[in-house]
């Protein structure tokens, strides 16, 4: 008689685990295994598919994914014409965000919940190696950029930062004792040790994640007056350290980086007609540029919701409902959208997870998500500690994506919130101690 638990734990870490080492294994480790990224991800995601309509079961999971479908369908075939093929190849960006916690609620919600905790515990514990291991590496040979994406790869820097830091608090909760802030730190040194890795790779988003992780672990109350008389000065060295280390690392002038010129071309543009130009001469044939240029094509994250907002009028969907599902999928394999065949230079790039629902599946979408986050991520009760604390890291997170990147679109990534989130909401009375979390991993520790 087949385990469903077993079969159903073993698919599932072998598609998270291929989906999270298949970049740095295709760059670092066997070159000739990268041109099949594409069928790989491919299998993976029917496979996740699968597996999510095998575990769905709570009635919220299926409002999500049969609301998704209804809505999916009514912007891209209904309102924009789009064919049903795209329609599909489109609906894989919305995998993980659909199926990722119904999958992961499954097994914490299983008669072998306790089993499964304490190999997340594991698993997170290893993961965060991992990243420490693979980002120095890419350093290393490349410097600080986006090639420091950890196990995944060029382009996922910024993903990697994001996750460490809540992995790490994830971790660092189930032993934090809140009223000796000192004598955790140095209980809990090795979590902080692993956050060094954002520090290589150039994500200034670092800067945020570090204050709030440090932040949140205090503990509220009458004496926090007193304990930041001696917390603050450590936290100012800290920051004064770790940003010379930073800016030493990434060969950048502090002064330049810290002004509000940088930052207003970074996120807006300071010549955003030259920058649309470019973009139309380059998709058009006109030009021709470096691709190590990224600048010359990419328009800034916040001009892209200004930018976007007159093509979407145009379109089926309008504003309300967008171009239809699809839009950032098909452009080397099946064919380009419409819509993203004639705006190609403002879709590609960075993209903030904003502008991705927006384009796609509009205002509405935007909506549908907000529900959909709130369902998923929200813990009304909790026995583990600091469960308000990682909720507010948590939903901060949430909110720097909206702005920052489309990191949401990816099934490991959504996977690895869920293990995180519902490790909270669904706890009990056993302890997961420091010697669970460092213990080998295995699949199954009872027959």
């Amino acid at each position: 008689m087949i385990d469903r638990y077993k079969l159903y734990l073993r698919i599932f870490l072998t598609v998270f685990w291929i989906l999270t080492c298949y970049g740095f294994v295709a760059e670092e480790l066997i070159p000739p295994i990268a041109g099949g990224k594409n069928t790989v991800f491919l299998l993976c995601d029917f496979i996740f598919l699968a597996l999510g309509i095998l575990t769905i079961r709570n009635r919220g999971d299926v409002a999500v994914c049969v609301s998704f479908v209804v809505l999916a369908i009514f912007t891209t075939i209904i309102l924009n014409h789009e064919s049903w093929l795209t329609l599909t190849n489109g609906f894989r960006d919305f995998l993980g965000i659909i199926f990722a916690v119904p999958i992961v609620r499954w097994f914490y919600t299983h008669t072998r919940s306790a089993e499964f905790r304490r190999l997340m515990f594991r698993t997170m514990n290893i993961w965060l190696w991992l990243q420490a291991v693979c980002i120095t590496w890419q350093f290393i040979r490349y410097g600080a950029g986006d090639m420091g994406g950890g196990t995944m790869g060029e382009g996922a820097s910024g993903m990697v930062s994001m996750l460490i830091y809540l992995t790490s608090f994830c971790l660092i909760s189930r032993t934090w004792d809140t009223s000796d802030y000192m004598q955790s730190l140095r209980k809990n040194w090795k979590y902080i040790l692993l956050l060094y890795p954002t520090f290589l790779n150039e994500t200034k988003v670092s800067f945020l994640m570090l204050a709030a992780y440090f932040v949140l672990l205090l503990k509220y109350d009458r004496k926090l007056v007193l304990r930041l008389f001696y917390i603050v000065p450590i936290a100012i060295g800290l920051f004064i350290g770790l940003g010379a280390a930073y800016f030493s690392a990434t060969g950048q002038d502090t002064e330049e980086v810290l002004s509000s010129e940088f930052i207003e071309e970074y996120m807006y543009g300071l010549d955003l007609d030259r920058l649309v130009e470019i973009g139309q001469m380059v998709q058009d044939g006109i030009i021709e540029v470096d691709p190590s240029e990224p600048w010359s094509q990419d328009i800034p994250r916040i001009a892209k919701l200004g930018l976007i907002i007159y093509p979407l009028e145009l379109t089926g969907g309008g504003v309300l409902f967008g171009a239809g599902v699809g839009e950032f999928k098909g452009w080397t394999v099946v064919n380009m959208p419409t819509f993203a065949a004639e705006y190609q230079w403002l879709l590609q790039g960075s993209r903030p997870w904003l502008f991705f629902l927006l384009v796609q599946i509009g205002i509405v979408g935007i909506l549908w998500w907000g529900w959909t986050a709130f369902h998923q991520y929200f813990i009304r009760r909790s026995k583990q500690p600091l469960n308000t604390q990682f909720q507010l890291f948590l939903w901060g997170s949430l909110a720097i994506i909206l702005f920052y990147n489309d990191s949401l679109r990816e099934i490991w990534f959504t996977s690895w919130l869920a293990i995180l989130t519902l490790s909270y909401r669904y706890s009990d009375d056993e302890d997961i101690s420091e010697d669970d979390i460092s213990a080998p991993v295995t699949i199954a520790e009872s027959e």
